[in-house]
């Protein structure tokens, strides 16, 4: 047999899905536009160290749960006809986001939750996890790129060698975080930050007669917080260690354009958790983190965003 070697990690894509039944294949076709993707095995190793003859390791490992991890960032898109790009939309679904029409909200069931099938291609050899779900990063600097950081977990499936696929990614410009509106507690105050982390509890849904010990991956929580770097002001402009120490809470609304699709994030609820002093080039900011809460009774509304 003639090695192959060696593979070119340029030559890398990814294809998504979202599955009918979950922890079932979906064969992933829709493409993604992402960076820094990798795709590994996390089956966890057990030692069998027992008693004999010798030291060391007298008897084979072996391997538990079949899990797999893919981690990777992506630019937020849309498809110029005021919709997400189709390959980010689904992944943002596997983060535990329910999409009506073009609004996002998070689950609030285990029903209304979707798990992808992640297929990557690495010049010729196809790895894949199943049954997955993930977490998600929404991030900032003014100026640049707004960029989406996942860490999906799912059922890990054995590689083979299959042809690179056909790949056509969106063509589109990123949302840039410029020529926006940013409002806290309807102020339109300057930040040139925003990170926006959900902090997703992604738990397997272990099963003894699933492929490897799962079921499939499930949203168990989630924790969602925002940080943001607002410049300081006098009490009489806005109070915010008066907010921090009241637990005031306060809304925040970022709107970020093409000039084509708009997407606005809306979290009603701000609770200050954490404020330090910072510069910023001589300004003097606040490093400010907040949890953000829900104000529904009916629905999850501690985070949401519509594409316009």
């Amino acid at each position: 047999m003639a090695l192959s070697a060696p593979l070119l990690t340029r030559k890398r894509i990814i294809l998504v899905s979202l599955e009918t039944t979950k922890g079932t294949v979906t064969a992933p076709a829709t493409p993604a536009l992402v960076f820094d993707l990798q795709i590994n095995p996390t089956a966890p190793f057990e030692q069998r160290r027992g008693s004999g003859l010798f030291l060391g390791n007298t008897s084979p490992g072996v391997l538990g749960e079949r899990s797999g991890q893919c981690t990777f960032k992506a630019e937020l898109l849309g498809d110029g006809a005021h919709h997400l790009d189709a390959g980010l939309a689904i992944l943002l679904q596997g983060c535990g986001f329910v999409k009506t029409t073009d609004t996002y909200q998070l689950a609030n069931t285990i029903a209304t939750q979707k798990c992808v099938s992640i297929g990557v291609s690495e010049d010729g050899v196809f790895k894949e996890i199943i049954g997955a779900m993930g977490e998600v990063t929404f991030e900032g600097q003014a100026g640049g790129r707004m960029m989406l950081n996942f860490d999906f977990k799912g059922i890990w499936i054995a590689p083979t060698d299959v042809a690179m696929p056909a790949y056509a990614p969106s063509t589109r410009a990123p949302l840039r975080m410029q020529a926006g509106t940013f409002t806290l507690a309807t102020l339109a105050i300057k930040i040139a930050k925003f990170n926006l982390k959900m902090n997703n509890v992604v738990t397997m849904r272990g099963d003894v007669t699933g492929v490897g010990g799962i079921a499939y991956y499930l949203v168990g929580d989630y924790d969602p917080q925002v940080s943001i770097d607002p410049e300081a002001d006098l009490v009489a402009g806005y109070d915010y260690f008066g907010a921090f120490l009241a637990g005031t809470e306060a809304a925040v609304s970022l709107v970020v354009t093409d000039a084509t699709d708009i997407v606005t994030f809306t979290i009603p609820k701000v609770q200050y958790k954490e404020i330090k002093e910072a510069d910023r080039g001589g300004i003097q900011i606040y490093d400010l983190t907040g949890q953000c809460n829900i104000t529904s009774a009916t629905v999850n509304d501690a985070v949401k965003f519509v594409v316009t």
